[in-house]
């Protein structure tokens, strides 16, 4: 079975200003480039690749004294043991499964400054409105995997015939064309947490934190013709394309209602609750900022994490690992589990798994409406 898969990452070059105060205004583009980069892998056998991926990745970690016990990790966790030893791995792995891969595809967006500085969105059930080009961009990240999805699909028309898998990193976005045209194509396959725990989008996100490294070492701009040059001593073809401002349009969200992601999740769906024991000063109870396994940042709509958030805690613990290998095993998505947004979100077959009294009693609500299966944190660890 063939499988494309695709991450992305932020890409930047120089000096980028922050805006005014950090409050909003205009951005200084002196001596600073930016925007997104995003990366399809195209892989033709995907139980070999599956298999020797995995293999390798332990293999090259415990060769390099990397730590960890997960299958994969995303390379922002490799870069922690310093940007040598993240490239050094990454080069060996990629390296390793370069004939299993049959083509990269790049995709990213190029937008000079013009006058006026400015994106159009909107306009459909919203007000159009201009936003500036470099909060446009920025705003790109959170989606830019299923927009390089959609790209690679627009210009390999065959993927839609032939029965590959498109699998997607998990992403946040508003309404686009981008999207509607790559759903009515083909059902793509969305993994949370998909560069821990599905091997083809790992790959991805190590190819695209390799490009942008590669790029920088030889002070080269990212272009059709550097792209080619840095992977020119792999196996596998390379293809690259850019949006520029005339083409923008299938990229710009053209209302504020966010797409639902969840009828193309992977299933079934690990849920990972802890109960929220930080107590910082005069901090709420768990259960009065919205339940088992809420983060404190997203409860009030932010996309950050507080430093003390159980997504941060859950995420250094053993439970966290086992919960990435079951994921793993089972082709499976992993998330954490937020009260508020998910009780509606969990399906027949998905994995509930609690640490804490209140994480336990929300397995309650959710046995009373569909059929799934709970374990608490020791029990996940001695399956897996």
């Amino acid at each position: 079975m063939r499988v494309a898969a695709f991450d992305a990452k932020p890409f930047e070059r120089g000096r980028a200003a922050d805006d005014a105060g950090g409050q909003g205004g205009d951005r200084s583009r002196r001596g600073g480039f930016s925007t997104q980069l995003g990366v399809g892998v195209v892989i033709s056998d995907k139980e070999a690749f599956r298999g020797r991926f995995a293999a390798r990745f332990a293999e090259i970690r415990d060769g390099l004294g990397i730590g960890g016990q997960a299958p994969f990790c995303p390379s922002s966790h490799l870069l922690r043991h310093g940007e040598p030893e993240a490239a050094a791995f990454c080069e060996r792995l990629v390296g390793s499964v370069q004939d299993l891969i049959e083509g990269v595809h790049f995709f990213y967006v190029i937008l000079p400054p013009s006058d006026p500085d400015t994106i159009r969105v909107g306009g459909a059930a919203c007000p159009s409105r201009q936003i500036p080009t470099w909060l446009f961009i920025k705003n790109l990240g959170p989606m830019f995997s299923y927009l390089t999805a959609e790209d690679y699909l627009y210009r390999n028309s065959d993927a839609e015939k032939d029965g590959t898998e498109f699998h997607i990193d998990g992403f946040v976005s508003k309404q686009t064309r981008a999207w509607k045209n790559l759903v009515g194509k083909v059902e793509p396959t969305v993994f949370w947490r998909g560069d821990e725990c599905n091997p083809f989008i790992a790959c991805a996100d190590m190819i695209a934190f390799l490009t942008d490294m590669k790029l920088r070492r030889k002070c080269l701009p990212l272009n059709r013709d550097s792209l080619a040059d840095v992977w020119s001593g792999h196996s596998f073809k390379t293809t690259a394309h850019y949006a520029s401002r005339d083409g923008i349009t299938i990229q710009a969200w053209y209302n504020d209602e966010h797409i639902h992601v969840w009828p193309y999740v992977a299933r079934p769906t690990v849920f990972l609750a802890m109960d929220n024991t930080v107590r910082d000063r005069g901090a709420d109870k768990a259960g009065d900022r919205g339940g088992a396994g809420l983060d404190p940042a997203a409860a009030s709509g932010r996309r950050g994490r507080s430093r003390s958030s159980p997504s941060r805690l859950l995420a250094k613990t053993a439970v966290y690992t086992a919960a990435v290998w079951y994921a793993f095993n089972h082709s499976a998505a992993l998330k954490i589990f937020d009260r508020n947004e998910d009780i509606a979100n969990v399906r027949d077959r998905d994995v509930f798994v609690y640490i804490g009294p209140e994480s336990k009693r929300a397995c309650e609500v959710l046995l009373d409406m569909v059929d799934v299966e709970v374990m608490s944190g020791r029990e996940l660890r001695n399956k897996v």
